[in-house]
């Protein structure tokens, strides 16, 4: 079951660089929902529901890049109430990494649960 769920996740992962879009995996037992995002800066996953989830998804992807995330962090919906959303994203280039944790570090509703050593650096490069 395990296996089969990382090569899931690892081939949206590979969907989402090759065609450039996002990729929505919908698990009908649980009615989880995963939107994997994959830019030439950073991948972004998403996860509704179940945040026990999200070390199967870490383990999957951080073991296919050889690195861990660089940032993990919840909100609540803005679509639905009392709804969150768990963010897993790894961040590849500089430039466009500092934007993105600035961005999202920025947003009070955001509770971030875990930064990178790299991420910590881009945001204190800004300070």
């Amino acid at each position: 079951m395990e296996n089969e769920f990382h090569r899931i996740i690892l081939d949206a992962l590979t969907e989402a660089i090759i065609k450039k879009t996002v990729v929505t995996i919908k698990n009908n037992d649980n009615n989880c929902i995963i939107v994997i995002t994959a830019t030439e800066g950073e991948i972004v996953v998403s996860l509704s529901k179940i945040p026990s989830m999200m070390n199967d998804i870490i383990m999957a992807i951080s073991d296919c890049l050889g690195r861990s995330p660089d940032m993990v962090y919840n909100r609540m919906s803005t679509l639905k109430e009392d709804y969150l959303i768990y963010y897993m994203v790894w961040l590849d280039r500089d430039a466009d990494g500092k934007a993105f944790v600035e961005k999202e570090f920025a947003m009070p509703q955001n509770h971030i649960t875990y930064l990178s050593s790299k991420a910590i650096a881009l945001l204190q490069g800004n300070n």
